[in-house]
């Protein structure tokens, strides 16, 4: 089953992930995600006080003309009030204002290969050491990286990576690059199982204690390319199970990550007119494997361990970075269980904690083992789980345990399809991670932009908008395979707090709707605790249930008609069992994110209009100047104390013209990256490009 089983590789190396952050209204309240409008009156979150410029807890925006002012304030300085020893200031920007959106992997290698039972590799393969990459699509554009991009920019759980390929490069016997492995198109890549304990040393910071895992998945086809003229009999494994199955899938996890810069001196760079970006890195393991017949490209397969339950932890230094207590869950666990095999592999790449951010020791919970639990409450442990930080490292967080000389073998086999897996705790005496019984439900759509009205011709002003639509197709899994019989599926609404300006802000309740799904039938609200302190004890969640057909290999695709523009989460929940309530970061869920973008309309415009300065640029280079300032530096429009030459600008149009081309939305060339361009926009741009001759 896909990465889970042999043959496979692992890798390892640094994250670099570069996003623009100033969209994030996480330390100042900047714009609407819904309306893609700036605020009327700009504020920092509570807590903290702008000292430069100095006494500027708002920024009163006014338009275009007072970009440069605003420009000014969003790369200003913050400082946590009353001040607080080691509390981090910020960027009311944010950390990354100057950010591109580039993502990859740096400095990655292969650092073990598991190849098919019999296939022996020896040290010298090319494969072993080999560089790792993904790679943007081919382009003469300054930026050719993957790009990481947020639907929701104010939310944890929407990241995105679109990528063109994955590059694998060794050597030949002779010493000279050749590459190993040339793979794409790849499918977009989706966040993961988001562990907010995967790092439990107190002096991380940001992004440290998190990690998010991400897959992807390559069909076959001309664009997949394994080379097996080099004597390596790892690529010749690798190449047969890829021609027999239906392409390769890699799944790759980002964790201690965290900027270089100090908020302070990233301030004093931009104040020196050093527009530096601040990129986090960290580290990546990642592992790629053969994708199988009916698996999704971009979803973790296999059975899923989401259950958890609080484990208690004591820091001591060292090993770890510092001293406290507390209790952390253990991150979501794909597995495995392979009765004709008879083998079980985990996915423990995002599952057990480090204690320390500089060695990232794994923090020891003692022996943890795997249990398969009965209905009536005995168990069969399948083995022990190890998860020091070498074999982690080594092997990318798969574990595999052999079950051919289990004592319990067949009582395995006969257990197995109705029995739940489970991390087992010796020194807890608790299960600390088990399989839910419900659905697995899951889809390749799992980030969805279209817009709230669309029109088929923009040219003609006598023409009505009809409400845009979008498709979602959702899977449902039972213990790692489709379900086969009818199934029914509860469609649950929710959003991101957009209340909240802060770096913690919960996912809540829809309030109103903001698309319909065909066919759906409406069910009554679903009751929560409410995720936000303060306010009612419980949240109602505006709640609908679809029925998979029993012929339709739990397949269904969910036909969705905008309402209005805005971006909500369309949760999927199995009606037959309890209820579980999301945690933080939604990790225990199944979901799709959705953007709706708003319908803007300036057919009423006149041409003259359109094609002076001021107005193209107060209606539609100034959002992205302001929020995305890094294109400034490649196109110079402003706002004044940034690059600012129109004649330039207008020699760009051209290239405007064909990369904000729909046809180029899946690629990593497409502008704007952020993809929040409404096409009523586009059809602005593309009128004042037509007047540049473009």
């Amino acid at each position: 089953m896909s990465y889970l089983s042999r043959p496979r590789f692992n890798f390892g190396g640094v994250a670099y992930c570069n996003p623009s952050t100033a969209n994030n209204n996480d330390f100042a309240n900047i714009f609407d995600v819904d309306t893609l409008e700036f605020a009327p009156i700009m504020s920092v979150m509570d807590g903290f006080e702008v000292s430069e410029p100095p006494g500027q807890q708002t920024f009163s925006y006014q338009g275009a003309a007072s970009a440069s002012d605003c420009r000014t304030w969003l790369m200003g300085l913050m400082t946590a009030m009353p001040p607080v020893e080691g509390q981090a200031s910020g960027q009311q920007a944010h950390w990354n204002y100057y950010g591109d959106h580039a993502t990859r992997l740096d400095n990655t290698a292969v650092s073990s290969i598991e190849a098919s039972p019999g296939v022996v590799v020896p040290p010298t393969d090319p494969l072993n050491g080999a560089t790792v990459s993904l790679i943007g699509t081919p382009s003469v554009m300054q930026f050719q990286d993957p790009v990481i991009v947020d639907l929701d920019p104010y939310a944890l759980i929407t990241s995105q990576v679109f990528s063109y390929g994955i590059q694998v490069t060794g050597k030949d016997a002779s010493g000279a690059a050749v590459t190993l492995i040339s793979a794409s198109p790849t499918s977009r890549a989706y966040s993961y199982y988001i562990n907010v304990f995967k790092n439990l040393d107190p002096n991380a910071i940001g992004f440290q204690m998190v990690s998010a895992m991400f897959c992807l998945g390559v069909e076959n086809g001309d664009g997949l390319q394994i080379n097996t003229d080099v004597n390596s009999p790892a690529l010749a494994d690798l190449a047969a199970a890829a021609a027999k199955g239906a392409g390769l899938q890699m799944r790759f996890c980002f964790y201690d990550a965290i900027y270089k810069i100090s908020p302070e001196d990233l301030h004093a760079q931009f104040a020196s007119g050093q527009y530096t970006p601040n990129p986090y890195i960290g580290l990546n393991l990642g592992t790629i494997g053969v994708l199988q017949p009916g698996e999704l490209l971009s979803a973790p397969p296999g059975r899923k361990l989401t259950v958890q339950s609080m484990i208690p932890y004591q820091l001591t230094e060292p090993p770890c970075g510092g001293t406290g207590s507390g209790k952390a869950a253990l991150g979501i666990t794909p597995v495995n269980l392979d009765l004709n095999a008879e083998l079980v592999t985990l996915d423990c790449v995002s599952t057990f904690s480090e204690c320390n951010v500089k060695t990232n020791t794994k923090y020891d919970f003692g022996p943890m083992t795997l249990d398969l639990v009965n209905s009536d409450g005995s168990r069969i442990t399948l083995g022990d789980i190890p998860y020091d930080q070498t074999t982690y490292q080594t092997y990318s967080g798969l574990v595999e345990i052999p079950l051919s000389s289990h004592p319990q073998l067949e009582e395995i086999k006969a257990a197995a399809d109705t029995s739940a897996l489970a991390i087992y705790s010796v020194t807890g005496n608790q299960d600390v991670l088990v399989e839910s019984a419900g659905l697995d439900i899951e889809t390749d759509t799992r980030a969805v932009y279209f817009d709230a009205e669309v029109l088929q011709n923009w040219d003609d002003p006598s023409e009505q908008p009809a409400p845009g639509t979008a498709q979602v197709t959702i899977t449902a899994f039972q213990q790692g395979q489709p379900v086969q019989a009818e199934t029914q599926v509860n469609l649950e609404y929710w959003m991101c707090d957009k209340s909240q300006i802060n770096p913690s802000k919960p996912m809540v309740n829809v309030a109103e709707r903001y698309f319909t799904v065909a066919g759906a039938t409406e069910l009554a609200p679903t009751i929560y605790p409410n995720p936000n302190s303060g306010g009612p004890p419980t949240i109602s969640v505006i709640t609908d249930q679809v029925t998979i057909p029993a012929e339709a290999n739990g397949t269904l695709t969910l036909n969705l008609t905008a309402l209005r523009p805005g971006t909500s989460v369309i949760r999927f929940t199995d009606p037959s069992i309890g209820q579980v309530t999301p945690n933080f970061a939604w990790d225990n869920c199944n979901y799709a994110c959705i953007r709706i973008l708003p319908f803007d309309d300036y057919r009423a415009v006149s041409d003259e209009q359109v094609g002076q300065w001021p107005y193209i640029y107060a209606n539609f280079f100034n959002y992205f100047a302001l929020l995305y300032p890094v294109m400034s530096k490649v196109i110079p429009w402003g706002p004044a104390d940034a690059p600012d030459n129109p004649n330039i600008v207008k020699q760009f149009a051209a290239n405007m013209v064909t990369f904000t081309d729909p046809k180029y939305w899946n690629s990593t060339i497409y502008m704007p990256i952020t993809r929040e361009m409404p096409a009523g926009k586009r059809a602005l741009l593309l009128r004042w490009c037509a007047q540049q001759g473009a």
